[in-house]
Parts: C-alpha cells; sequence; structure tokens
C-alpha cells in the first residue's frame, strides 16, 4: 500500500524504466501488487508521477511481466501538516487546492486508489469528501491533529492512519491526539512500518493487541535504496543517506525506509510470534479488504491467484502474481 521506489528507483521518476524497476525489486521479496506512492512537490512533479503510475496501472500484468502488478495510486501529500512534514520536502506542503487536486484526479484515470492527508489543515473536510466521491481510501497521516478533527475526519469517511506514531502528534497519557484516536476506533485500520527504526518491538506488540490482526497493515514505505544496498538517493528531490539499514536524510530524519514485505513480516513473527494465519492477514488480506477488493489478499476459488513461497525464515522462493510466476529465486524449497 505505501512504496515509493526500491532497486535505485523512485516513483517520482516517473519513466516506465524506474516503475519496472520497483515492481521487479518488490517481487523479489514477495510483494504481488502494490501502491506506488508520490511524494510532496511540485505541481508538475506530481502531475507527471501521476501519469507514468497510471500508465503503469493500465497496462495491467504485461506492463511488467516478471514483477508485483501496480494496482493504482497513493497520493502522499501535499496537504499535509507543514508541522510534521518528515522526509516530505516543507516546501511544497500546502493547503487542500480544489483545482489542483481535480486536475490530477483526472490525470490519474481513476487510478488514484489511497490519500494520506492532515485532517485539521484548511479544506480537510472538502478534501475527504472529494476524495470519497471518487472512490478513493482515506488516511490520516503527516498530521498534527487532536482527537476532535480526527473523530470527524473519520465521521466523514476517513478509514486509515499512515506509519502510525510516525509524523504524528504523538501518543500521550494525558493529552489527546490523532494517536489516541486511531488505535482505539475500530473504524481505522493502522499501517506499521516495521523495520526496527521507526517503531520498538513492544510497540509493534501494543498496536496489535489495540486493534486485533485485522485492524493493522504491515507496509515498508521503501525508497529507492530498498535492495539496492548503503549510499545516497533521492526522495521528493531530497538526498537520502542509507547506512546499515537506516535512512535519513542530512538531518537525521527517517526519510522512509529500506525495508521490504518479506523482512516486515519475519520482524512482526519474532516480535510477537505471530503465527501464520495472522501473518497473512497482516501483509496481504487487511490491506486488500481496506481496499474493497475481495478478489486480492487470500487463496480461494475465484480470486487472482497472488501468493508467495516462503520457508521457515520468510526467505521468498517464487512469487507468483495472478497464476504466472515473476520470480523465482533458484533455492529449492523443502520443508
Amino acid at each position: 500500500m505505501h512504496i515509493h521506489g526500491g532497486g535505485g528507483a523512485d516513483t517520482m521518476d516517473a519513466t516506465p524504466d524506474a516503475l519496472r524497476t520497483i515492481c521487479r525489486t518488490h517481487a523479489r521479496h514477495g510483494t504481488t501488487c502494490l501502491l506506488l506512492t508520490t511524494m510532496t512537490q511540485s505541481r508538475d512533479a506530481i502531475t507527471a508521477a501521476l501519469a507514468g503510475a497510471r500508465m503503469a496501472f493500465e497496462g495491467g500484468p504485461g506492463f511488467c511481466a516478471d514483477g508485483a502488478r501496480v494496482l493504482g495510486i497513493h497520493l502522499e501529500g501535499p496537504y499535509l501538516s507543514p508541522k510534521k512534514p518528515g522526509a516530505q520536502p516543507a516546501e511544497w506542503i500546502r493547503d487542500y487546492d480544489p483545482g489542483e487536486f481535480g486536475g490530477w484526479l483526472e490525470t490519474s484515470g481513476g487510478a488514484m486508489k489511497l490519500l494520506t492527508m492532515a485532517p485539521e489543515q484548511p479544506g480537510g473536510g472538502a478534501l475527504i469528501a472529494a476524495a470519497r466521491e471518487n472512490g478513493i481510501v482515506v488516511s490520516l497521516g503527516h498530521t498534527d491533529a487532536t482527537a476532535e478533527p480526527t473523530r470527524t475526519a473519520l465521521e466523514a469517511g476517513a478509514t486509515h492512519g499512515t506509519h502510525l506514531f510516525n509524523q504524528m502528534r504523538p501518543f500521550h497519557h494525558r493529552n489527546d491526539s490523532v494517536v489516541n484516536v486511531l488505535l482505539f476506533d475500530a473504524r481505522a485500520r493502522v499501517e506499521l512500518i516495521c523495520d526496527g527504526h521507526h517503531l520498538a518491538p513492544e510497540v509493534a506488540r501494543l498496536v496489535l493487541q489495540a486493534k486485533g490482526d485485522r485492524g493493522v497493515i504491515l507496509i515498508t514505505d521503501a525508497m529507492a535504496g530498498a535492495d539496492a544496498g548503503d549510499g545516497e538517493y533521492r526522495l521528493g528531490g531530497l538526498r537520502v543517506r542509507v547506512e546499515n539499514g537506516r535512512a535519513t536524510l542530512d538531518d537525521g530524519t527517517l526519510a522512509g525506509s529500506v525495508l521490504t514485505l518479506d523482512r516486515a513480516a519475519a520482524n512482526v513473527r519474532a516480535w510477537t510470534g505471530a503465527d501464520w494465519p495472522t501473518l497473512a492477514r497482516l501483509v496481504s488480506t487487511n490491506a486488500a479488504d481496506q481496499m474493497g477488493w475481495p478478489h486480492k489478499g487470500r487463496i480461494q476459488v475465484g480470486t487472482d491467484a497472488d501468493f508467495v513461497f516462503v520457508d521457515d525464515e520468510l526467505r521468498v522462493h517464487a512469487t507468483f502474481v495472478e497464476g504466472r510466476c515473476v520470480y523465482r529465486s533458484g533455492r529449492p524449497l523443502s520443508g
């Protein structure tokens, strides 16, 4: 649901080669389908990224025959809180502009499936309404919201929380915040980045106990450095340094991750002891249900035959998308 890049490529590159690189990279780690995720940037840069992602979406399984399928676009920003930019370029964060957003809806041609926004910002209610009218799942993120605007957003149709805790008004035992509401309101599912940098293991356990295994979705928030090694990369025009599995801006701010979905599942199993059915829900079924896709996220008659062969260490041996093998490791699958 939340992938910016991988293999050295970024969604904002907006070229077919870059987007295919992302799809191939994550298929090697067990991702069967994904939403290409944009960054806060200029209108022109976001428009170009949406046009590129729409092309990948409309290409269907033929766009990248040896990679994950693109099922749409996740627009992360630019309608966020300037108090919680994270690695989103602060100079491009802005209030909701109906004309701008309407143009992006036209450019994406129905491919926009998920929107991250800050509900407390001017025009937040109108943005939620416009998104819901177009069948887009609304997520609360990069937000300094207290409980009241959070509940108002949920009542208006928001159903999702973007990388819970990260770039949100923090949880506090005495003061209210967006986190407090998202943790305990059954109307919302929440994303977790379980790479060991964004969340402590104890926090992941707390969230699973609060939300249950049907209220949590594991994401990667992967940027270009995923499966590409240490070095320097770009994210939303900002320089990111990857060292020892940690992606940061020059000031030390976390800038996405180099996590892959197989490692996210392995980390959660190590931290919580989650069994196989629980892991399947966290990495697959819950996301499919959140997006309203009954043909995804499960293996049964009538669904799309997306599945992954893994061993006891959750190493990926083969990835199938709609019945086609798009990746095979070459290692024997035993046990």
